[in-house]
């Protein structure tokens, strides 16, 4: 009888598509054993699998050359208030609403799928795709195609993997604070009329050693501090 070696991946592409299928089948085989429910099992399959696809596309894919999107006009269909469909991700689309009723969503904490697969060769496939992510044509492929960061992002998030340092964001610039508006001045108060304090003096022509005070006109003249001139004998 021959003897059949066994397969052997040597591509990127070959060892992902592997990995991935290895680490369905203990999903599949190891769920009842965990005691997972079979809903939580398809959620967590038909993301794992859509992202899957997604980047074995983006390897496979040539990148064209980068063009900026010109931003769209301004449409009066646009500015309506009507409110938008919101669309169902690719893993979902065909769920029958008519027959199962709307999806279960699909819990976000980190690495749920670790969390709730909790077994040695669940973790072990993971730790696979998570040394893939650090070998030099994953590199490559990562700084050739701009797609796949953003298809691993998510993976990395369900699986419970660190994303390497290729794959963190760069920091947003804050943004300049405002310059705080300058304090209003305050008007000045009106003038008290019946304030002896913004009076001014004339000299007395009769006698000018004493001053006669002079007020704003409508306010009372006061004559207590004028001094009456001394008689003559």
């Amino acid at each position: 009888m021959p003897w059949t070696p066994t397969y052997t991946p040597l591509t990127l592409k070959e060892k992902l598509t592997f990995t991935a299928r290895k680490l369905r089948e203990t999903m599949a085989t190891r769920h009842k054993l965990l005691g997972i429910a079979l809903p939580l099992l398809c959620l967590l399959d038909a993301r794992f699998s859509s992202l899957i696809n997604r980047l074995l596309d983006a390897i496979a894919a040539t990148p064209g050359p980068h063009r900026p999107r010109s931003p769209r006009p301004h449409s009066e269909q646009s500015q309506s208030d009507s409110p938008r469909e919101s669309r169902a991700p690719a893993w979902l689309r065909n769920w029958h609403t008519t027959s199962l009723g709307p999806p279960p969503p699909l819990p976000r904490r980190f690495g749920i799928l670790r969390r709730t697969f909790a077994h040695y060769t669940v973790n072990g496939f993971i730790a696979q795709i998570e040394h893939l992510l650090t070998t030099p044509d994953m590199q490559d492929a990562i700084a050739r195609n701009p797609a796949i960061p953003r298809i691993l992002r998510p993976l990395c998030h369900l699986c419970g993997i660190k994303p390497p340092a290729i794959l963190t964001l760069p920091k947003r610039p804050r943004r300049p604070r405002p310059k705080p508006a300058p304090k209003p001045i305050p008007e000045p108060a009106p003038p008290d009329l019946d304030d002896r304090s913004i009076c001014y003096f004339i000299p007395n022509p009769a006698n000018p050693r004493n001053f006669i005070p002079v007020y704003p006109p409508g306010s009372p003249l006061r004559y207590d501090t004028i001094r009456k001139p001394k008689k003559s004998r």
